[in-house]
């Protein structure tokens, strides 16, 4: 091993320099190598730094979520303030509402919490309709906007409700012929027809509604003094014996001459005659290409006859349906009426009878919801037979405030025309056609023809504009051919029913419901 001599070892010691002096010239290109590799690229570097930019981003950031968190709770509010209004109106429009419509629509507020809401309600009352509506006025805080001076926001809303009980025409047509007692139908359809009264009839609509009630079987009766004014033409008065048919003479249309004995019966001293006891009217073909009543002619009375052997007793021994093809004056037309209480006693008592004359229903139903019909109604009117309150009636189609409306049911496909050959035959009264009297009988026209002549009805009253008659038909138990004729006739499918006993008064209801309604109008 070598020795270092003191020259050497003074020359490589160095004495280290003392603190906060500068480094010495030899240690000076180590530490410039040090900076610029360890120290320059840290003081260089931008990690972890903030800018000015960067923080007032994130205040803006924050302000915008402040804001949107105000505006949506303000449109939460919006949307409460919103719904209170519309149940209010609605509430405070309909026309069964007793309590004033303007502290309706208050309370409303006030139960949502919402007392100083309201900043004006209106009330437009009418006799046959209620407008209500109100204008909303609050003020939500706000919790972030008040950074850029907004303290509160607007809640303001509109809402306007209408109940408008339209003034309708309605023809009800009933079937009330011999096929209706099979199956308990006619104890099922009473009710319904009943309770679609009641509906319709119901609140204020009793004072803009009214009910044409057309019973039909082989014909429909327009009743006695419809009879005469339309140039009906009686078949005369005859003797006849209580035996035979015969009733006492004050039940029957006609009077014998005073110097004419009549028949006889168990009444002593009372004539008995040939019934004539409805007053329906034979109209040609002609008859069912237009929508008026019957006018220009003379139109002969449809005889007092049966054409099937279906007018047994029922189990209470009593006769299941009156004789006649023509319905008797019992069951003969109403004309206008909004008596609820009449009406259900006529559906109450109203009787069956023979055939199924559908199209001339469908005939009486249009004719008395057509304008060319007034004049015809202000004559019932000065009669006594509609209430005044109806005189102007029916309205002309291009009348917005009416609506008119057919109702049909039927429970049998419309059949042919027939009469006994002789008008007066004393056996028409107590022995039907088909019971060994084919060679006595007549057909008018064909079960074909009389379905046309129907169609034609319902495609006429469907045309009339610009408001055309709305038709709404049921099929009540009727499979097959009837079914496609009441679907044929109805204004679209939609106005087809098809029922059973278990649902006839459900079907009744829901056209009713479709008839009245209350609506949101804004």
């Amino acid at each position: 091993m070598s020795k270092l001599s003191s020259k050497t070892l003074l020359s490589t010691t160095r004495i280290p320099p003392q603190a906060g002096s500068a480094p010495p010239a030899y240690l000076r290109p180590y530490l410039h190598r040090y900076l610029r590799r360890y120290i320059r690229p840290y003081l260089r570097a931008e990690d972890g730094s903030v800018t000015f930019l960067a923080v007032f981003m994130v205040l803006i950031m924050l302000m915008m979520g402040g804001i949107s968190v105000d505006m949506m709770r303000n449109e939460m509010e919006r949307v409460r303030v919103q719904n209170t209004a519309d149940m209010a109106v609605l509430a405070a429009a309909d026309l069964d509402q007793s309590q004033d419509p303007e502290a309706v629509v208050r309370d409303y507020f006030v139960k949502a919490g919402l007392p100083d809401g309201v900043n004006a309600v209106t009330v437009d009352p009418g006799l046959n309709f209620r407008t209500v509506s109100v204008n909303s006025d609050a003020m939500t805080p706000t919790s972030f906007m008040q950074m850029v001076g907004i303290d509160r926001l607007p809640l303001r809303s509109f809402a306007m409700a209408e109940e408008r009980v339209p003034k309708s025409e309605i023809s009800l047509v009933l079937d009330i012929s011999g096929s209706m007692r099979f199956n308990g139908k006619m104890d099922n359809l009473r009710p319904a027809a009943k309770d679609f009264i009641e509906a319709v009839l119901a609140g204020e609509s009793a004072t803009k509604t009214s009910i044409n009630l057309i019973p039909y079987a082989g014909q429909a009766n327009p009743g006695p003094f419809m009879f005469n004014l339309l140039n009906g033409q009686r078949y005369p008065a005859m003797a006849l014996d209580e035996s035979l048919g015969g009733i006492p003479e004050t039940l029957s249309h006609g009077r014998l001459p005073a110097n004419v004995a009549g028949g006889t019966g168990r009444l002593q001293g009372v004539r008995y005659v040939y019934p004539n006891v409805s007053s329906c009217l034979d109209v040609g073909n002609s008859g069912f290409n237009n929508t008026s009543l019957p006018a220009g002619a003379l139109y002969p009375q449809t005889p007092h006859f049966m054409n099937w052997a279906i007018a047994g007793n029922g189990p209470d021994g009593n006769p299941l349906m009156n004789w006649g093809w023509c319905p008797q004056d019992q069951a003969a037309i109403t004309y206008l009426s909004n008596n609820k209480a009449a009406l259900d006693t006529f559906i109450e008592t109203m009787r069956m009878h023979d055939g199924t004359g559908t199209h001339y229903a469908m005939k009486w139903a249009v004719a008395m919801l057509d304008p060319s019909s007034e004049r015809t109604v202000d004559q019932l009117i000065d009669a006594g037979y509609v209430s005044d309150e109806f005189r102007g009636r029916p309205a002309p189609y291009s009348d917005d405030e009416t609506s008119k409306y057919i109702v049909l049911m039927t429970d049998g496909e419309i059949t042919e025309q027939v009469r006994p050959t002789n008008t007066m035959d004393t056996e028409n009264p107590n022995r039907e056609l088909n019971r060994g009297r084919t060679n006595e009988r007549r057909q008018l026209t064909n079960a074909s023809t009389n379905a046309r002549s129907f169609q034609q009805m319902c495609d006429l009253a469907k045309a009339r504009t610009p408001r055309p008659i709305i038709i709404y038909t049921i099929a009540f138990d009727a499979p097959g051919t009837p079914e496609r004729q009441m679907r044929d006739c109805a204004t679209s499918p939609s106005h087809f029913f098809v029922a059973d006993n278990s649902n006839i008064s459900a079907t009744f209801k829901s056209i009713a419901r479709q008839i009245m309604h209350l609506r949101l109008t804004q």
